[in-house]
């Protein structure tokens, strides 16, 4: 837990709280990240294409003062060798419909919303020479309240320097692996929309 800490991100009982939902860390998994928990869906589903999934009540929101500005989710990464598989299962098995599909050069990208407007994003990856049939949590990004003085803040050793990101409007910057994280997270500016 003490790359989390040193970050400055509030640290309880392996959780990280934020609003509306929480990181549970997991540091004997690797790359750290073992199953997706969600809210609202059937309880009887236990994976979505092969990525486990834990389905836990709604409950409150909780609330933790970070150092690191951080406030929610924006969204979870799944790594797959078929975007229209894991997709379609995503559609499935939460009833979020697949929003867009974004191709950039190879790689093709879909995209679902969980839970209805401001709730999490489900971001699916195609990905080059994976096996078939495989699917992983890959990796997530957080909301910070500051992103540019976040990351002055942490320096260039921990973190990327800010960049557009793909949604219109808004930065995004990543970790790098000297923050020990062992897995891929990013930062991401506020929707102000």
């Amino acid at each position: 837990m003490a790359p989390w800490r040193s970050l400055g991100l509030v640290v309880a009982d392996r959780r990280v709280p934020l609003f509306g939902t929480g990181v549970e860390i997991d540091e004997s998994a690797d790359p750290g990240l073992r199953r997706l928990v969600v809210s609202g869906i059937d309880a009887a589903i236990t994976a979505i294409d092969g990525v486990p999934v834990e389905v836990r009540g709604p409950s409150p929101p909780t609330f933790a003062v970070h150092e690191l500005g951080a406030t929610h989710v924006d969204h979870v990464v799944i790594a797959t060798d078929s975007v229209a598989r894991t997709c379609g299962a995503v559609a499935d098995i939460t009833g979020a419909p697949l929003k867009r599909v974004r191709e950039a050069g190879d790689v093709r990208q879909g995209f679902h919303r969980v839970g209805g407007a401001g709730a999490l994003v489900v971001e699916v990856v195609e990905r080059t020479g994976l096996p078939e049939g495989s699917t992983t949590l890959w990796g997530f990004v957080l909301v910070v309240d500051d992103l540019h003085a976040t990351c002055a803040r942490l320096g260039p050793l921990l973190v990327s320097a800010p960049r557009d990101a793909v949604q219109a409007g808004r930065r995004i910057a990543t970790f790098t692996a000297a923050a020990g994280l062992g897995v891929p997270v990013a930062l991401m500016s506020p929707d102000h929309r």
